[in-house]
């Protein structure tokens, strides 16, 4: 059975406008100094997650060309599966470094649990479509787009209105003097 292509088309455009408020979000906060690391990591993980959820959107409509859907499931569902592991490699590890560096109050625990819940989540889901232990891939498959939808909306969010105040900075500093 193929995907939902009307509803892939809308995770696409949804996740196109996410990360192109990513575009002005940087683009605006260019400073010399660069930017901050917790807005930094944000913006790589909403940029993560948004670039997930498009190509990962749109990757359907050229592998469903081919003659054999189960091929096709089988080029879709790896991708993702590779491409969650390879944010679970990255993303939970950096946000620990950052909570170890003094920005606890901007990545607290819940924070760490929902965007690591999403991503391990996202590869479970995908993992099973490719051992072949979900047989509604189409929803499946849906829904981890869709969990990449709202992670990178959480960090788009968490980007605007979270922000890195100079209180943070002096208490990361105090800290480290102390050491």
């Amino acid at each position: 059975m193929p995907p939902n292509f009307e509803a892939l088309s809308l995770i696409a455009e949804v996740a196109l406008g996410i990360v192109g408020f990513s575009a002005i979000l940087i683009g605006l906060n260019r400073s010399q100094a660069g930017l901050s690391e917790p807005d930094d990591f944000r913006i790589r993980l909403l940029s993560f997650s948004g670039f997930g959820a498009l190509f990962a959107a749109l990757l359907p409509f050229a592998a469903f060309d081919l003659e054999n859907s189960h091929h096709a499931w089988r080029i879709v569902t790896w991708t993702l599966a590779c491409y969650a592991l390879f944010g679970l490699m990255i993303f939970p590890q950096k946000m620990l470094f950052l909570r170890a560096k003094g920005y606890v109050t901007l990545f607290p625990l819940h924070i760490f649990a929902v965007q690591t819940g999403i991503l391990s989540l996202v590869f479970v889901l995908s993992t099973f479509m490719v051992v072949g232990w979900i047989e509604e891939k189409a929803l499946c498959y849906t829904v981890c787009l869709l969990l990449y939808l709202a992670q990178s909306s959480v960090a788009f969010f968490r980007t605007m209105f979270v922000r890195v105040t100079s209180e943070v900075d002096q208490a990361s500093s105090v800290r480290d003097e102390h050491r």
